[in-house]
């Protein structure tokens, strides 16, 4: 993993990674929302 405290918390490559994790993490916690919600249909 790359440290956090190297100074480059504000490089393209830093924000496009969280950006990455962060939606991919809301599309995963929708997912899993929906097939909970509507157990008889699986996306």
């Amino acid at each position: 993993m790359v440290s956090m405290d190297n100074g480059g918390s504000d490089s393209p490559m830093h924000v496009l990674v969280w950006g990455i994790l962060l939606l991919g993490g809301i599309g995963v916690f929708i997912v899993w929302g929906l097939t909970n919600a509507y157990p008889g249909s699986v996306i």
